[in-house]
């Protein structure tokens, strides 16, 4: 179970990849991805089912009520991309007759790059689990992610104009004559520079826990 939610896990994060650079792939294909990536959603979901038994059991710790925020958002954020998937819609959901270009674009664009920190965030949150290694070499894995983000992530979150994105300040597609490695690199980079931060909330939740509990 463990290495099919790992694989899920990574095959969502390289579709969330492709669907980033749709001008590459072009509107049929992305729409078609999209779909793939909402499926694998409902699965990941599925798999990790026993989260939502126990959300509600014992003690809501900061670290349970920060799990919660961000899965909760990502939920809101995954039925907005829906609804505005639909009225974007070029190919597959033509047939709904829902279309509204204006409202879709703006919601799509929003859910779209909200989803795609969120979900950094969320794996980052969950990378100490994931991480099964020795001190040593989860440092060494620590340290090359960290110097990748500040590299390449932040040149790519100006590049790519993600602050203008989630707060609606340009609702169209950044359109770019880099090549598909130079793009893959960009939103990589964000995505790792967010599943760092989502590490360091969790590893400062952890370290103020234990602090309190030595104190004690």
């Amino acid at each position: 179970m463990k290495k099919t939610r790992m694989l899920i896990d990574i095959l969502m994060v390289l579709l969330f990849l492709s669907l980033m650079i749709n001008q590459v792939t072009g509107v049929f294909a992305h729409e078609i991805l999209g779909v793939i990536t909402f499926i694998l959603f409902i699965v990941h979901h599925i798999i990790n089912r026993s989260f939502y038994k126990t959300i509600w059991k014992g003690k809501l710790t900061k670290l349970r009520i920060t799990y919660l925020i961000v899965d909760v958002l990502l939920l809101i954020m995954m039925i907005i991309m829906i609804i505005s998937s639909l009225l974007i819609s070029q190919h597959i959901f033509t047939f709904l007759n829902l279309q509204n270009h204006t409202l879709g674009r703006m919601l799509h664009n929003f859910s779209a790059y909200t989803i795609y920190l969120l979900c950094a965030l969320h794996l980052g949150l969950h990378l100490n689990t994931m991480l099964r290694l020795s001190k040593d070499k989860k440092i060494i894995v620590n340290v090359f992610l960290i110097l990748f983000a500040l590299i390449f992530g932040i040149n790519g979150w100006i590049k790519k104009q993600f602050l203008q994105k989630i707060t609606l300040q340009n609702l169209y597609p950044i359109y770019t004559t880099d090549n598909v490695l130079l793009m893959l690199i960009d939103y990589l980079g964000i995505f790792i520079m967010f599943v760092m931060i989502g590490y360091g909330i969790f590893n400062l939740i952890k370290v103020k826990k234990e602090k309190i509990k030595n104190e004690k």
